[in-house]
């Protein structure tokens, strides 16, 4: 979907100059409730986006950890990580500095064995490094400014290293702290692939016509000497993300079918590209969507629709906490692909369902309403990445507008659709 409107945007910071006359409507009555009026999620229209996230983490309720890792001794900065994962998130957002240190440990510690991940249909190595951390490393395949062609599907693309480093920002600038900590990485070929590697992976490993040491390692999916890696001559980028703790305990369920998810089949189409009242009839009163997790399904929905990922067919959680935790945010690598392309699609889950968290629409009117806009706050949290300059500046010019997008389709469900604002903007607590 292209946005053509004449209606300007005038908030400052914002890289969309469109304005989304429903979702300005909206916004007016959002902030003349009295349910918001003196409450955490009233806005100041001088309050800068981080302040106001700051706000809202002060509710941010407190879960326990997973037990089997209490007990587990060591201070590498991964396994302090795995111990440190909450029942409510991925890592502790007020810990700056194990943060930080475990992105330094992934993006400069020594590589002592690469070996391919054969859980994916694409390239994608494992990466265990000195300390005895791992982490999942996706090369640079595609230029940051090769948009992926209108005529291509979802299925056929090919992933980019920075949509990984992208989606973890933007994850953790959202207050979702859902994404595994991801950070872009030089490797040298010779050293930390060909040296170390095993032998499925090295046997791959060649020379170019013109001197290059390239690999393309085995896989499903864009896995031969015609899509090759190759350095220059030896070094390549990509992202590195932190390998996380088993998800489950004793055999139970950690993955779930995402409701959804598409066919990967050219000619076939799901139950909800057919059907708008797929989450009514499908969806909700099923027992796996109770208590948090169909309004994680919906910021899902919402993360997806913003980077344009179309690929997201089953989601994890720590089985450990029961059902009362998150889903978790992961595997990124097809997103930012398309910077003029609204995925409408992607947001069938909220549209359907006439859906979203209290705590996630604050959050997106803070950024449509500024100071500080989506495509600004992004921006200077991906500045810290040693890769930077991450997006091209077309997908955070995207990003403004897409945000106007999800808040017209919270209205539509309330002006167009006649729900009561209570069945679609529901504060459960969690921020």
């Amino acid at each position: 979907m292209n946005l053509e409107s004449p209606n300007v945007k005038n908030n400052r910071g914002s890289r969309s100059k469109q304005s989304v006359p429903e979702a300005d409507r909206f916004i007016q009555e959002y902030t003349e409730r009295a349910d918001i009026i003196n409450s955490i999620y009233q806005l100041n229209e001088r309050e800068h986006y981080h302040v106001f996230l700051s706000r809202l983490k002060e509710r941010r309720k407190e879960g326990k950890r997973m037990a089997e890792y209490l007990n587990i001794e060591g201070n590498e900065t991964w396994l302090l990580f795995q111990r440190d994962v909450n029942q409510f998130y991925l890592y502790n957002p007020a810990d700056h500095q194990l943060l930080n240190e475990l992105l330094k440990d992934l993006n400069s510690r020594p590589v002592v064995k690469a070996e391919i991940n054969r859980q994916s249909s694409q390239l994608v190595l494992i990466l265990t490094l000195d300390d005895g951390g791992k982490g999942v490393f996706k090369p640079m395949r595609m230029a940051r400014d090769a948009e992926t062609s209108d005529d291509l599907y979802y299925f056929s693309e090919m992933e980019r290293h920075t949509s990984e480093i992208a989606a973890f920002h933007l994850d953790k600038v959202l207050g979702f702290y859902r994404a595994p900590p991801t950070i872009g990485r030089i490797l040298n070929i010779t050293r930390d692939i060909q040296q170390v590697g095993e032998d499925t992976l090295t046997n791959t490993v060649y020379r170019s016509p013109v001197g290059n040491v390239c690999f393309y390692g085995k896989c499903k999916n864009f896995c031969d000497p015609a899509f090759a890696v190759c350095g220059q001559p030896d070094r390549i980028q990509g992202s590195i993300s932190a390998f996380l703790p088993s998800r489950s305990l004793h055999s139970a369920s950690a993955n779930l079918h995402h409701p959804w998810s598409r066919s990967y089949n050219m000619k076939l189409k799901q139950g909800w590209e057919t059907n708008e009242e797929y989450c009514e009839t499908s969806v909700k009163g099923q027992s796996e969507f109770k208590g948090r997790r169909l309004l994680d399904f919906m910021d899902t929905s919402v993360f997806d629709f913003l980077i344009g990922n179309m690929d997201r067919h089953n989601v994890e959680f720590f089985s450990q906490f029961g059902a009362d935790t998150f889903l978790l945010h992961y595997d990124h690598g097809r997103g930012f692909g398309k910077s003029k392309y609204d995925c409408m699609s992607c947001l069938a889950p909220v549209r359907q369902c006439c859906l979203i968290r209290l705590s996630t629409l604050a959050k997106l009117i803070k950024l449509y309403n500024g100071p500080d806009s989506l495509s600004h706050v992004l921006q200077e949290s991906l500045k810290a990445d040693p890769l930077a300059p991450i997006l091209w500046e077309r997908h955070l010019e995207a990003l403004d507008r897409r945000v106007g997008q999800i808040i017209k389709v919270i209205s539509d469900c309330i002006t167009r659709k006649r729900k009561l604002w209570q069945e679609v903007i529901v504060d459960d607590g969690v921020i």
